[in-house]
């Protein structure tokens, strides 16, 4: 194997290719002279879809500008329609390996580290991660992650700042081709996901690989450069991949509920908070976002993973956390629970055996369940999101303020008091019949509901 490729030899395109890029892209930019990697691409692009009309928010197909993907664009990508031809100086293999020693990994790494690129991560394309249907000859998918340069975060949006974007993109495919050029040379095939009009959605393959999770902005975040980069992709014949299975950084997407500073910067209003079933989201409003087509960079310089880092925002959420767990601890202590159920136990007799409740509080992640085993009942604190699955007859749900006052008087009639002023309510999780054959039409009389009277499982 060889070890000497600096990739030096691929530093500067030919004259042909730079006459081709322009001749594609009908430039008057005056980059006659300059290669692709180090001008600011003033290529005439198409809109990136951004005045179609809004659509929920969705994972952005790796373009950097946190764009829902416009299914009308005819290649896929959402930033424009520059044209690269392949610059590929190897060719594929005529039959390509399709097995890697595992040291060949740390190769590969090591030379994308020295061209510039700032973490490697591996996975298996699906069908789901396409945003058209297309061909796609090798499921074995090694994603690139790049550094924006910080002159673009400086430059205000407008075309100063567009052909700063655009430059990133081609130094991205540059790079990627000059590893996927090193795979080949290796006996491996390759086909490369142009990072500006890719094929694929590119955060969320980079989300896949493990190296970040993708933010309320519909962008990337990393523990190495949060959400200031490129991503990009090349797929392989390589079929060990050291593919890991689980991804880290799942909690990004927690801080985001309780962070929105890139919706507060956004001076589109491209990201807006909305009302949904199961509290507010952001959504991307497409025709607001300058994201591509100006080179806006509000939302990455906002976010907290740029202006902090990405260890800051770990142990801040951790913290938060932290009080919150503790907190919800203080409503769901299982001891006093428990101790409310003993004093009830009158309330519970004519229940069957195997009757199931679930108490909640609500904002809260865990949930009670009172069960009765053997004709002893017991009381277990369970993840709320186990309600669908813990087969509950009745759901009582309360807030805080209501548990404190249920504390402070464990009697039956108070209980009762706050079902009837609605502090607490209840729902029927259960058919009536199977309601009325577990005992529960006595259980809910002594609490003062009758089935049926729209307080309960009616």
């Amino acid at each position: 194997m060889n070890n000497n490729k600096c990739g030096c030899e691929e530093d500067n395109l030919d004259k042909k290719t730079e006459e081709k890029i322009k001749e594609d892209n009908k430039c008057d930019c005056g980059c006659d002279n300059e290669s692709p990697e180090d001008n600011h691409y003033a290529a005439e692009t198409e809109d990136c879809g951004c005045g179609e009309n809004s659509a929920k928010h969705e994972e952005d197909t790796g373009c950097g500008c946190g764009e829902e993907h416009d299914e009308s664009h005819e290649e896929g990508g959402c930033c424009g329609d520059i044209e690269i031809p392949d610059l590929s100086r190897v060719e594929n293999p005529v039959n390509p390996k399709f097995l890697a020693e595992p040291n060949f990994f740390k190769e590969i790494e090591e030379y994308a580290h020295s061209l510039g690129i700032s973490n490697i991560g591996y996975t298996l394309l699906t069908s789901d991660l396409l945003i058209k249907d297309q061909f796609i000859q090798y499921p074995f998918t090694i994603v690139l992650t790049m550094e924006m340069d910080n002159e673009i975060l400086e430059t205000p949006p407008g075309d100063d700042a567009k052909d700063l974007n655009d430059t990133a993109y081609v130094r991205a495919f540059i790079l990627t081709t000059k590893i996927s050029d090193y795979i080949r040379k290796e006996g491996y095939g390759t086909e490369i996901a142009d990072p500006m009009k890719s094929k694929v959605n590119l955060s969320l393959l980079g989300q896949k690989a493990g190296l970040g999770h993708i933010g309320d902005s519909g962008l990337l975040i990393t523990p190495e450069l949060g959400p200031r980069l490129k991503v990009s992709a090349i797929f392989v014949s390589i079929a060990n991949l050291p593919i890991k299975e689980n991804n880290e950084h799942a909690w990004i997407p927690e801080y985001c509920e309780i962070c929105g500073k890139c919706v507060k910067a956004c001076p589109e209003n491209a990201l807006v908070e909305v009302d949904s079933c199961c509290g507010s989201e952001v959504e991307i409003v497409k025709k607001n976002c300058i994201g591509c087509n100006q080179g806006c960079t509000y939302c990455i310089e906002a976010c907290p993973f740029e202006e902090k880092g990405y260890e800051h925002v770990k142990n801040k959420f951790d913290k938060i956390n932290a009080k919150l767990k503790e907190k919800q601890a203080k409503y769901f202590d299982v001891k006093l629970w428990n101790k409310w159920v003993i004093e009830n136990t009158e309330l519970f007799k004519d229940l069957v055996n195997d009757f199931t409740m679930a108490i909640a509080v609500a904002d809260n992640e865990n949930m009670l369940q009172i069960i009765r085993v053997d004709n002893d009942l017991k009381v277990d604190l369970k993840p709320i999101d186990e309600l669908e699955t813990c087969n509950a007859d009745l759901l009582f749900v309360m807030d805080e303020k209501t548990v404190e006052e249920l504390f402070k008087d464990f009697t039956t009639d108070k209980f009762a008091e706050l079902l009837s002023s609605k502090e607490i309510d209840v729902y029927g999780l259960n058919d009536q019949l199977e309601l009325k054959t577990k005992g529960y039409i006595a259980f809910l009389n002594k609490l003062g509901i009758s089935q049926g009277d729209g307080s309960c499982c009616g």
